[in-house]
């Protein structure tokens, strides 16, 4: 019971269906050796780590294929270790994915009792608050086995009563009848109320299934933004994510000559830093924010924020061999400062870079 409550639970992490699954042979018109396939599937299974993860069945398979090729199996046998075969490589290539997955147990422990709950909640039941793992899960299969149960024996008493009702003939067949349609009527409604439950629960099963795809990819791109925080250290002086996604890197520690675009020497470390940043987030629309304080013109604290933003833009396309212009640029000048510009560490502060990035939702 307990290998059967744990297979539920990790089919429910897995959101699509991997690469090694997937059927490429189902559009081929060339005849297909069963043996062959077979031996296919053995060396995919051996790259999935079916040797070492699922032993028993990885030796028994390969005996049946050692057997297969001395031709000592029928025809329907080598048929069924065609099927066996690609049941391993699904086994192994789904254990490979259980054991890179990076969560944490205990998160997966919560996704599993939250789903057995929505499970129950669907059906109209209730698990115990208390029950969790497989406790919750084998509450679960005792509270549908009772629905079950329950609506076997009343389906059940509602066709021993139409039988009942279509034996009594004579005078009152047409009354009979009317009350046989009604009893079929009402067996029919409750088909349908159980098929429009199954079919809530699908809805249900994919919204969740998007709302977790969604919590996943969030909760990644915090991981990411700690590791950058970190990396970055004091030469950040904030690191923000949005309400829309994007996530802003102001960086202070860039150093520019007075009134110059070009960076001061020893910036490489702080721009390979960026650039690794950066590169977390493949595919992303990247925008390089200049900023000044307020010391000098508007005019030109504008032009010079731009130019410096076009210097540590270009830097990041190098470093991640981006096409010349891939990343935009703009300049704010003095227009947006975050600290004061009455003090010397306020005009530091505001003497930035910001780097916003984008990721691909």
């Amino acid at each position: 019971m307990r290998a059967i409550h744990l297979i539920c639970f990790l089919l429910l992490l897995l959101m699509t269906v991997p690469a090694w699954a997937q059927d490429t042979d189902e559009d081929s018109t060339e005849p297909v050796d069963p043996l062959a396939t077979a031996q296919t599937y053995k060396d995919q299974a051996r790259k999935l780590g079916a040797k070492g993860n699922l032993p028993a069945a990885w030796n028994t398979y390969e005996k049946k294929l050692k057997d297969a090729e001395k031709d000592t199996l029928e025809a329907g046998a080598l048929a069924a270790l065609e099927l066996e075969g690609r049941r391993l490589v699904n086994r192994a290539g789904f254990l490979r994915d259980v054991k890179e997955s990076r969560g944490p147990l205990e998160n997966l422990l919560g996704r599993y009792d939250r789903s057995l709950r929505e499970t129950a909640a669907l059906m109209g039941l209730e698990i115990e608050p208390m029950l969790t793992g497989d406790e919750a899960s084998a509450r679960l299969i005792e509270l549908l086995a009772d629905d079950r149960l329950a609506r076997q024996i009343s389906s059940d008493s509602l066709l021993v009563r139409n039988r009942r009702l279509e034996a009594m003939v004579g005078g009152r067949v047409a009354a009979q009848d009317s009350i046989i349609t009604a009893l079929r009527v009402e067996v029919s409604s409750l088909r349908k109320g159980l098929w429009e439950t199954e079919l809530r629960a699908g809805v249900a099963e994919a919204d969740r299934s998007a709302a977790e795809s969604a919590l996943t990819r969030r909760q990644a791109q915090e991981q990411a933004v700690q590791e950058i925080t970190a990396d970055l250290g004091a030469a950040a002086s904030n690191v923000i994510q949005t309400g829309d996604g994007a996530i802003i890197l102001q960086v202070s520690g860039l150093d520019f000559a007075v009134g110059s675009a070009n960076l001061a020497p020893g910036q490489s470390d702080l721009m390979n830093k960026l650039a690794a940043a950066v590169g977390r987030f493949p595919g992303a629309a990247i925008l390089v924010e200049g900023h000044t304080d307020d010391t000098g013109s508007r005019s030109a604290n504008l032009k010079l924020s731009l130019r410096r933003a076009a210097t540590v833009a270009g830097g990041l396309e190098r470093r991640l061999d981006l096409p010349e212009g891939s990343v935009a640029t703009a300049g704010h000048g003095p227009d947006r400062p975050v600290a004061p510009n009455s003090t010397p560490e306020g005009r530091a502060m505001n003497r930035r870079i910001d780097v916003v990035i984008r990721p691909l939702s």
